[in-house]
């Protein structure tokens, strides 16, 4: 009888040890899958991003160094889990100031690029909308309304500073800046000259030659006030 209380106990107490080691265990692995996720949590959004600039054809990303780091550290450590599973615990094999290191390493990298890259997409496709130009032309009344256009379809796009995540973002923003396009190359009326027309739009964006500052060009500019605010070239 006393031979079988003691085999009762001394299972009792290992199955206690068990499930302290369980507990403990369940503890370690919850805190490393709470790390993953916040990790995979803050990276997905810049991957979305990435493979948005790419369909793009913007591909001037330079993360292969960090990105390759990251990549073998990761595989090292499912390689270690998949053997032992309580091998991720110690923080001696599962680094949580190395590994939060390395991605916010890689994260911050991405999304400096992807900020950059996203500013010279928008310069580029851009039109010159000087806001000195559009001033000037604000005081023709055969102008207002096409620079009132001109000013809401800036600013729309100049609010769109959030890094596109998928083709519609990047699609959303060059409409607008077709549109804006558009109502650049819109500028007319019935009472502004055609020749005047060419040489203001010339002027807003590269300088206008002077060869366009024709008498007719001169005498209306002078006549608005507009000739010693816009850029003439030589050549």
């Amino acid at each position: 009888m006393l031979l079988e209380k003691s085999t009762q106990l001394i299972e009792l107490s290992q199955n206690k040890i068990n499930l302290q080691r369980y507990a403990t265990n369940l503890e370690g692995f919850q805190s490393r899958q709470q790390q993953i996720e916040k990790a995979v949590a803050g990276t997905l959004p810049l991957v979305q991003s990435l493979r948005a600039f790419h369909q793009k054809g913007i591909t001037n990303f330079h993360l292969t160094q960090n990105a390759e780091i990251l990549l073998t550290f990761i595989a090292n450590v499912e390689a270690e889990f998949k053997k032992n599973p309580e091998w991720i615990i110690p923080n001696e094999n599962f680094n949580k100031k190395n590994f939060t290191s390395r991605i916010e390493q890689l994260q911050n990298s991405l999304k400096e690029q992807l900020n950059q890259s996203w500013l010279v997409y928008r310069s580029q496709k851009m039109p010159s909308t000087n806001n000195e130009i559009l001033n000037l032309l604000d005081k023709v009344s055969a102008f207002k309304p096409t620079v009132q256009s001109i000013r809401n379809l800036d600013r729309k796009i100049q609010e769109s500073n959030s890094i596109p995540k998928s083709s519609e973002d990047f699609e959303r923003v060059d409409r607008l800046i077709e549109q804006l396009k558009q109502c650049w190359e819109g500028l007319n009326s019935d009472e502004v000259p055609e020749a005047v027309l060419r040489f203001v739009k010339e002027a807003a964006n590269e300088g206008a030659t002077r060869g366009l500052l024709t008498p007719e060009v001169e005498d209306w500019l002078t006549k608005h006030r507009l000739i010693d605010s816009l850029r003439i070239r030589l050549t």
